[in-house]
């Protein structure tokens, strides 16, 4: 049997809140297993939920006016989504859709909401949340302006890499299976531009393919040595 409390201590929205809260809080919760691809909840679904990711991978999509897919977040062990209906009753904005199978534990908003009204230290995780998802999406927007395809693949890659990766032979794999079409709707490009840049990348030995999935590889280390030369060459010159 998995442990819930444990899994809750492992979530951020649970990060340096006593043992005895995670412990009193555990009752809110239910456990769920969802299969892969499986529709956790839809657009415009009015249920006020809450989900806790204990293991597995979930990716959030929202349908633009004319009908086209895009992916706002991908998720995995350890993170929160659904939040905005702890503060609002309006229909959900965004679809989430199970990448593999996941364990979530859902929780209603009400319920969720009143341990935030008595524990300040939840209420502020929450709030740093929030605020990570607003930084995500404001250098979402920033790459979609300024950068160019190959840049915004790599970015996202750094990112996933950083919430995903782990430890591989010649780098970081990123342990989350995407398409070229869901990298596509990452970056704001479309599948066959995505599909060619990543065939530049891959050529480039900026991305390495480990079967199916992606490796950012080590900085080579002339690269940083070339770094180090030139900080201490920049000393020398003052």
């Amino acid at each position: 049997m998995e442990n819930k409390v444990w899994y809750l201590r492992q979530n951020r929205l649970f990060a340096s809140v006593a043992d005895g809260a995670v412990s009193a809080s555990e009752h809110i919760f239910k456990t769920c297993l969802f299969p892969k691809r499986a529709l956790v909840f839809d657009q415009g679904d009015p249920t006020r939920l809450v989900y806790l990711i204990k293991r597995g991978k979930v990716r959030l999509t929202r349908l633009t006016a004319d009908g086209k897919e895009v992916t706002v977040a991908v998720l995995g062990a350890g993170d929160l989504f659904g939040e905005e209906t702890l503060f609002d009753d309006a229909p959900r904005l965004t679809h989430a859709v199970c990448i593999e199978e996941s364990l979530l534990c859902t929780a209603r908003a009400e319920d969720l909401f009143g341990l935030l009204s008595t524990d300040p230290t939840l209420a502020l995780n929450v709030a740093k949340i929030l605020s990570d998802r607003l930084l995500d999406a404001s250098a979402t927007m920033e790459d979609l302006a300024y950068a160019k395809v190959p840049d915004r693949i790599m970015h996202l890659f750094a990112r996933l890499a950083s919430e995903h990766g782990v430890v591989h032979e010649e780098g970081t794999l990123i342990d989350v299976r995407l398409t070229h079409a869901d990298i596509a709707s990452l970056v704001g490009s479309t599948r066959e531009t995505v599909s060619l840049e990543m065939s530049n990348l891959a050529k480039g030995g900026r991305i390495v393919y480990d079967g199916k999935s992606i490796v950012l590889p080590h900085e080579p280390a002339d690269a940083n040595a070339r770094d180090n030369d030139r900080s201490g060459d920049s000393v020398s010159h003052r």
